[in-house]
């Protein structure tokens, strides 16, 4: 059994949002795994999210135009809870729908927090309270901050926003018909306040933390997981001196070492050693994707041109400086997610 939660199941930004997108044009998550064969599903609200108060300036600006409403998160209703939590005991697995709303995304609708808004922190605690399968579902337009409790999730899924099908989409993903193979394109932090996050920060920054936090985000830029687990292996390099004009070729052995087929992305990222100004720590340069069966390992051939390893030097002028580089290969941005060669540029 499954139980769908949330906000988003039904009456929200997602199914009646615009003018033009009527509701049964819309596959929401709770539609989608109700019209899944072989589960069976129950359904509870769980919170409330927000409601709109006109902004107390007015109705308009100056000049005439409307101003954005006032956003006022909802309180956590106990009641609501309670009723989660008791569809959550007579389930198998739980899957947690979260996230914003059109009214906290696009212009003139900036936050000032990056939490979930209104009950759903609450809810989220309270569902991951009970023991049973958690998989959270955050449909969100920005990177936000989920509770601590969701690091004892037993997944967590952006889907940014699915699309008028997303439901259908997002069904067939929980339900294993089709195979996880997205990337983040951006980090999400695990405080407001520990932003900025994103991966290739200039060397030393920031530091290594802050006093009370780590720096490392809740998950990174490149991270993601699948329904099998992948490993990396003998990153090796052609050559290890190389002249501006030539190519950077490495090889990396990458097995699927689960039972289920998995489409990896293998990523490259270059390093500069030592640079004539301050530099990102590390820069994403090329990646490949690689479709391998369960227990296949593939020799996986990478090529860089070393015009693309450049920086931007204090003339304002793009360019390759001769040294000490690193070639980083691996699974995410994260460093322990990356095996390194080193190679010199003449």
């Amino acid at each position: 059994a499954q139980t769908q939660l949330g906000d988003w199941a039904g009456g929200s930004g997602q199914a009646g949002w615009l003018d033009g997108q009527p509701r049964e044009m819309i596959t929401t998550v709770l539609d989608g795994l109700r019209a899944t064969e072989g589960v069976s599903v129950q359904y509870a609200r769980g919170a409330d999210i927000l409601t709109l108060e006109d902004d107390p300036n007015g109705r308009t600006f100056p000049d005439g135009q409307p101003r954005p409403p006032v956003v006022v998160p909802c309180a956590p209703d106990q009641q609501l809870i309670a009723e989660a939590v008791a569809a959550a005991e007579q389930s198998d697995v739980v899957v947690a729908v979260v996230g914003d709303r059109i009214e906290l995304v696009g212009e003139g609708r900036s936050t000032a927090t990056l939490e979930l808004i209104g009950g759903q922190n609450a809810l989220l605690d309270a569902l991951i309270a009970t023991g049973k399968p958690v998989v959270v579902i955050l449909l969100a337009s920005k990177p936000l901050v989920l509770p601590p409790s969701t690091a004892q999730a037993a997944a967590v899924i952006w889907a940014a926003n699915p699309g008028m099908l997303g439901g259908q989409a997002l069904a067939e993903l929980l339900t294993g018909r089709i195979e996880p193979s997205g990337r983040l394109p951006i980090s999400f932090a695990r405080h407001v306040g520990q932003q900025p996050t994103y991966y290739n920060q200039i060397r030393g920054q920031h530091g290594d933390r802050y006093a009370d936090l780590t720096q490392a985000p809740a998950w990174a830029f490149g991270q993601g997981l699948s329904y099998t687990t992948v490993e990396y292996a003998d990153l090796a390099l052609a050559r290890t001196e190389l002249g501006a004009g030539d190519d950077i070729v490495a090889e990396v052995t990458v097995s699927n070492t689960g039972d289920r087929p998995v489409r990896e992305t293998v990523q490259v990222y270059v390093r500069d050693a030592v640079t004539s100004v301050s530099w990102a720590d590390r820069e994403l340069k090329v990646y490949r994707q690689v479709d391998l069966a369960p227990g296949e390992s593939a020799r996986v051939v990478l090529t860089l041109p070393v015009a693309d390893c450049t920086i931007v030097d204090a003339a304002a002028i793009r360019r390759v400086e001769p040294g000490a580089f690193e070639l980083l290969v691996g699974s995410s941005s994260r460093a322990e997610d990356l095996l390194a060669a080193g190679f010199e540029v003449r």
